[in-house]
């Protein structure tokens, strides 16, 4: 960990940049949750960029990452078990999904009454494999409970910040593979798409280079961490649970379509699908899928949560690290 200014409240590690500005009634506080062998200092050029956007910004380790808590044997027994063809597959997956949602729930609920955050402020963004968490906390949230506090009224937007089509629990196009290894599976290289599958290309590019070529070897000792995408990482665990039991879709459904009736605040909570044109194939993949998706809906008389789609234009799945300006405006933006 890079300096001494993490801090940590419940299971998590994490940096804040406090208020932008003093004495100000009202500012948008984004939380960052990262992906897949990563930690929040991938992040840590959004921070001397707090005030140039007028947003607080909190950057999570998620658990199982340095600082925050690491997961104990039963978690780690409950979702490597999802690995199995048995009844109990689905539900294990759940179950360890549910639990990290209470987790994360019960951290912003403890920063709201901490921090006295205005309401309506919260923009909750997940990226890449984090993304499943982001479906995931609009799945779960609902269910839960805190005494003294009514989460949905700070919660001003939640983001899957370019996910991977694998993590929103759309399957792969015939001759697409996930988790398939060599230079097609680089999320850090620049890809150049059409707009039809027959030109989603899995070759990348030279130039611009690959966003790792830009980073010192300080950078990359901090911004990566490798266990949890271990073949018994956590991590790695999930993501391939998650397909094949179909968490990361059911998660996807509950988030994305609202029960007919349901009329509760968090029906209320905006959701974002933040995509990168210039990424792995897996993140126009995805945002092909759910555009497609919610027109269905549409012909079917669904009701879809309300919504949005941001589209970043050149950038590949690193845009925090290579145009973090450019990114951190997208994401704080109401526009």
């Amino acid at each position: 960990m890079s300096n001494n200014n993490w801090k940590k409240l419940g299971v998590f590690a994490f940096l804040d940049t406090g208020p932008p500005f003093t004495n100000q009634k009202y500012y948008p506080t984004l939380l960052m949750l990262h992906g897949l062998s990563v930690t929040a200092e991938f992040f840590k050029h959004f921070l001397p960029l707090a005030k140039v956007v007028g947003a607080r910004i909190i950057l999570i380790n998620r658990r199982g990452y340095p600082g925050s808590d690491p997961f104990s044997d039963q978690d780690h027994a409950i979702i490597a078990s999802a690995t199995h063809d048995t009844p109990e597959t689905s539900e294990n997956a759940d179950l360890f999904m549910k639990a990290r949602t209470k987790e994360l729930y019960d951290f912003l609920c403890e920063i709201v009454k901490s921090e006295d955050l205005p309401t309506n402020s919260i923009i909750l963004a997940g990226w890449s494999l984090g993304a499943a968490f982001m479906t995931a906390f609009l799945a779960y949230a609902p269910s839960f409970e805190a005494d003294d506090i009514e989460l949905s009224r700070y919660i001003r937007r939640v983001i899957a910040y370019d996910p991977p089509s694998i993590a929103m629990g759309y399957p792969a196009p015939d001759g697409y593979y996930y988790l398939s290894e060599g230079k097609d599976d680089d999320m850090k290289s620049y890809y150049t798409h059409g707009e039809t599958l027959e030109t989603l290309s899995r070759t990348a590019l030279d130039d611009p280079r690959p966003t790792i070529l830009a980073m010192s070897a300080e950078d990359i000792e901090l911004a990566f961490y490798v266990p949890p995408s271990l073949p018994d990482g956590v991590d790695m665990l999930l993501l391939r649970n998650g397909l094949k039991s179909g968490l990361f879709e059911r998660l996807r459904m509950s988030a994305v379509f609202v029960p007919d009736g349901t009329e509760d605040g968090w029906c209320n909570v905006e959701f974002r699908y933040f995509w990168c044109d210039r990424s792995l194939w897996q993140m126009p993949w995805g945002i092909w899928s759910f555009n497609a998706e919610i027109e269905s809906a549409k012909e079917l008389d669904k009701q879809v949560r309300r919504h949005s789609i941001v589209r970043m234009s050149g950038a590949n799945h690193c845009g925090h690290w290579d145009e973090p300006e450019r990114t951190l405006k997208l994401l704080v933006s109401d526009a």
